[in-house]
């Protein structure tokens, strides 16, 4: 009886707990040098406070995808991509996003009670209104659909630049009116017929008694300036107010100091220096401040009796078309550089506002907050080994090498006391959505390839995952062109404890076959048979393919097992010809252009039909 009575005060208890609000922050293209506890130097100070501190627990073996896509759709879904057919991604105008069949982790919390707010990237499709994010389980959502803010900024710029130009236009031809029925009536009231052979002395005589309107003797742009009296007759010259040169003018537009009793003319910024500070202007609509912004709003008006959960999807990444523009004379890589630290500082900053109205509104001792990056940053081949983002890893963002999947992340709640702040397990993209799934309370999902660590991460125990995907993925088409050095391209990752399998092509499969014009047939990468003891050699220097032929077949096993579910892109190459972005929507894309699909499934084919 007693035992009976035990058991069901602790349900009781269990059920009374308060469920914890999650806030998820995705960055965008972050390496892992691009953070304070991997690089001093690095420009986020709040980020590493929390991290750090002991409340929070960094992981060290985090892994993601390539690109935004795929990674975007493991953390959505909990699924590898590539049995999603999402393995390579998709630009703005293919028909695709996440199957309608799979159960997003917006869905799930929202099950348990929670009020769902997604704000920033979106990039999982929008062709169809039901990819988008409110449909998809967010109760609010601010941010676009496209997976660049350049994307929407580059056609704002496009509708800008026609809108100045038609009324340059309008201005132009209004102007040419004024000046023509000016010249009509003052024609008119001189008595001179003009142009107008047709007038007759009864309107010549009537035009020249009748006073010309005041719309048009008001309109100084067509009248010769007259002298205007001088009223300073009798007046002593030394009468008059004097000004001085700087008078009325802003401190930027003095054109001369005086400094010891001596005129000198002010220090003019370089150019570079200009340059340099038009890259670090204020961001407008995408920058990180402005969805922190809203998410704080969430914050501040969340009751605690109903838990939230904040997706905040933010833009860090800079490209060099991003900077082409205003860069000057400075090295595209440095400026480029300079356009990143900007935005990890203003990452930086929004992330402290966010603690900051978490602590003020009593909200913080009762939320975890999860951080991560999509993938690595972009290749920087012109910066020093230090300043590059994924320094000291290997490859970049749309590699399966460490320095493209490899990311900084940490997860950081009041509640964790684990006596060490550092985590050496392995970490997937997709463990994300059971994870926090427990902590909402709710059940284990099913059929997904994520699991749950927050008992290993909140314990610093042993790691339950010990075999990862990094990418699988088949371009399906025979290769049947004549072309030099032509095959099949495909591209196979994978990790069993510390080693590591690259088989195949180690870029990401191109979306399309247009940069295969002029190149004689398939654009095909290295193929290549590589194996990495990651423990030893974390910067895969040596490969060792050749050495342990028992584990490259083995992981080769064991890849060709998971290959046995791949989906093929549904979608590869087909594009719309519509245009799909709009200017003038804060979501930055047009939907309604395709049909959602519900799910894809593929069965055994023919030996004969491969190559």
């Amino acid at each position: 009886m007693s035992h009976l009575t035990w058991c069901t005060i602790i349900l009781i208890i269990s059920e009374n707990i308060a469920k914890q609000n999650i806030i998820l922050i995705l960055a965008d293209d972050l390496g892992i040098n691009d953070v304070l506890w991997n690089n001093p130097s690095a420009p986020t100070p709040h980020i590493h406070s929390l991290a750090a501190s002991p409340s929070g627990i960094i992981l060290d073996n985090a892994y993601t995808l390539p690109v935004c896509t795929p990674s975007r759709a493991a953390l959505m879904s909990g699924t590898y991509p590539f049995k999603l057919g999402l393995q390579r991604g998709f630009g703005k105008h293919s028909p695709e996003g996440l199957p309608l069949n799979t159960t997003l982790l917006p869905e799930h919390l929202r099950q348990e009670g929670y009020s769902t707010h997604g704000f920033g990237k979106w990039h999982l499709g929008f062709c169809s209104e039901s990819y988008t994010p409110l449909r998809r389980g967010f109760d609010t959502y601010f941010g676009l659909f496209v997976g660049d803010d350049d994307e929407h900024t580059q056609i704002t710029q496009e509708s800008k630049r026609r809108a100045r130009a038609e009324k340059k236009e309008n201005m132009r031809s209004r102007k040419g009116r004024e000046i023509r029925n000016y010249k009509k009536k003052k024609n008119m009231k001189k008595g001179i017929k003009g142009k107008n052979k047709y007038w007759n002395k009864n309107k010549k005589q009537y035009h020249q008694e009748k006073e010309p309107s005041k719309k048009i003797t008001k309109n100084k742009k067509f009248h010769s300036k007259k002298k205007k009296p001088n009223n300073n007759k009798g007046k002593q010259p030394n009468d008059k107010k004097k000004k001085t040169s700087n008078q009325g003018k802003k401190p930027n537009q003095i054109t001369k100091v005086k400094k010891n009793n001596q005129i000198t003319k002010p220090q003019k910024p370089s150019k570079e220096e200009k340059i340099r500070q038009q890259l670090l202007r204020k961001p407008t609509k995408f920058g990180s401040n402005i969805y922190g912004s809203k998410a704080i709003d969430v914050i501040k008006s969340a009751k605690k009796e109903k838990p939230f959960f904040i997706y905040l999807a933010l833009f860090t990444k800079s490209y060099p078309r991003e900077v082409s523009k205003r860069r000057g004379n400075i090295n595209m890589d440095e400026a480029v550089a300079e356009n990143r630290r900007k935005k990890l500082s203003e990452m930086d900053e929004s992330v402290k506002q966010i603690v900051k109205a978490l602590k003020t509104s009593g909200h913080y001792s009762n939320t975890v907050i999860f951080f991560i990056s999509d993938n690595g940053a972009r290749a920087m081949l012109d910066t020093e080994n230090t300043n590059n983002p994924n320094y000291p890893l290997r490859g970049s963002k749309g590699t399966v090498y460490e320095g493209g999947t490899k990311v900084p992340a940490f997860i950081h709640s009041p509640g964790l006391k684990t006596g060490s702040n550092r985590y050496a397990g392995i970490f997937h993209m997709v463990d994300i959505l059971p994870t926090l799934l427990h902590l909402a309370g709710g059940h284990p999902v099913s059929g997904i390839d994520g699991v749950n660590q927050w008992e290993a991460m909140s314990t610093n125990v042993k790691s339950p995952r010990t075999t990862m995907i990094y990418n699988i993925d088949d371009n399906f088409v025979p290769a049947v062109l004549d072309g030099p050095g032509v095959q099949p391209k495909f591209q196979i990752a994978i990790r069993e404890y510390n080693f590591k399998l690259v088989w195949g092509q180690p870029k990401m499969l191109h979306r399309s076959y247009r940069e295969a014009k002029g190149k004689g047939g398939l654009v095909v990468d290295q193929q290549v048979l590589e194996l990495y003891n990651l423990e030893k050699d974390p910067r895969e220097m040596h490969n060792i393919a050749n050495i342990r032929i028992d584990i490259v077949l083995r992981l080769k096993t064991l890849a060709l097992n998971y290959y046995r579910d791949l989906i093929p892109p549904r979608f590869m190459g087909l594009q719309t010809t519509n245009q799909v972005l709009d200017a003038k929507s804060d979501f930055g894309g047009l939907s309604g252009w395709c049909r959602a699909v519900m799910s894809t499934s593929c069965g055994p084919l023919d030996k004969n039909s491969f190559y």
